[in-house]
């Protein structure tokens, strides 16, 4: 009920409480509060088929009107002034979340009441080593975004501002997460891929996780998880396939240039299955006849797959190859970044290379010949 002890955004904000798959009270519960709530509320949830967290969100999002996304999870309380802080510093190109919050022990949390959150009590239910750890974070935090790391700050979804257009560029969070672990992670990675800066405001504002029982589907060693695969995929598109909006292969870009030959190259080209543009493709193509491969250009830096297609890889040393993610030629096969196996049997197969955008299990040759 914190998020009703909301100050400095009167009229602002609407609540939007996504549920996945409930069969309890909540729905009435949700009602009942939206009866004494002074800002639009509305509750949402689908049918109970596993832990849909990523699927979760987006319906929430779908839902709402805003310009301005704030995901927030319903196991945590939050300061008065938390939806007025993320909102203060909205912008444009930047998603602003924690890499951790305040993890209360069950007695803390057992102390936290209706009573606690009105009168602004609960608030004080934080360790001096609790307060220190958080420092210490946001002093991190604060040098990774310094230095522009690469990859750090990590967010949680737990406490995530950003606004619609940026959230909307990725297709949101990627349903084909169903179970515990990594739609975070996977976020962060397609965020920073078309440029978003994340940014920790563990210095500003910070979420209380109340305690609960661990997840059923969470498990004991979370690189062993079943979203492990499809989060390690060798190719990540930015625009995930099945997020706000269902796509098709035919959906996604595809740029092409250099020489096309005659032949089994022109074969391989014809059967790609996405749509050719001719600037901000998600794939780039390029066709390289060996006569001539130092006179076309590089690969697009922005573009989420690099795709070489080439007759033959050992007469070829540029730069070219090395940036490929993905290598077509008629004497070495089908490879992929990150796979050691090449696939003579799949020259110019675009299921296979779909099948490794999308996470799924391919069989080398050796357990295929098994």
């Amino acid at each position: 009920m914190s998020i009703a002890q909301q100050k400095g955004v009167d009229g602002k904000f609407e609540l939007i409480v996504s549920v996945d798959g409930s069969s309890d009270h909540t729905s009435s519960m949700v009602e009942e509060f939206g009866k004494s709530a002074d800002f639009p509320v509305r509750f949402l949830t689908h049918p109970d088929q596993g832990f849909e967290l990523s699927r979760t969100r987006n319906d929430g999002v779908r839902e709402s009107e805003g310009d301005f996304l704030l995901l927030i999870d319903g196991d945590c309380a939050i300061p008065p002034d938390h939806v007025a802080t993320h909102y203060n510093v909205r912008c444009k190109g930047v998603m602003r979340g924690l890499e951790t919050q305040l993890w209360l022990t069950e007695e803390q949390s057992s102390r936290i009441d209706l009573a606690s959150i009105e009168d602004g009590s609960f608030l004080k239910e934080i360790t001096w080593r609790q307060r220190f750890e958080l420092r210490k974070r946001a002093c991190r935090s604060s040098f990774y975004s310094l230095i522009r790391h690469p990859r750090k700050p990590r967010l949680i979804g737990c406490n995530m501002g950003m606004l619609r257009e940026d959230y909307e560029r990725i297709n949101g969070c990627d349903e084909r997460f169903v179970g515990w672990g990594h739609e975070d992670d996977d976020l962060n990675a397609r965020m920073r891929a078309i440029g978003i800066r994340l940014k920790s405001i563990i210095g500003k504002t910070f979420t209380r996780h109340l305690w609960h029982p661990t997840a059923p589907s969470r498990p004991d060693d979370p690189a062993l998880g079943k979203n492990v695969r499809y989060f390690q995929r060798p190719v990540r598109l930015s625009k995930c396939m099945e997020g706000l909006t269902k796509r098709t292969w035919t959906d996604v870009t595809m740029s092409l240039s250099g020489k096309v030959q005659e032949g089994w190259m022109e074969k391989v080209v014809s059967k790609a299955p996405f749509k050719t543009v001719r600037a901000g493709a998600e794939i780039d193509v390029i066709c390289v006849d060996d006569q001539t491969a130092f006179g076309i250009r590089a690969f697009n830096d922005s573009a989420d797959c690099k795709v070489l297609i080439c007759k033959d890889v050992e007469d070829l040393h540029h730069q070219l190859v090395c940036e490929a993610d993905v290598l077509i030629t008629q004497s070495q096969g089908l490879s992929v970044k990150g796979d050691p196996h090449t696939y003579m049997d799949h020259v110019g197969d675009w299921d296979r290379i779909t099948a490794w955008m999308s996470g799924e299990e391919v069989n080398t040759p050796a357990e295929r010949a098994a």
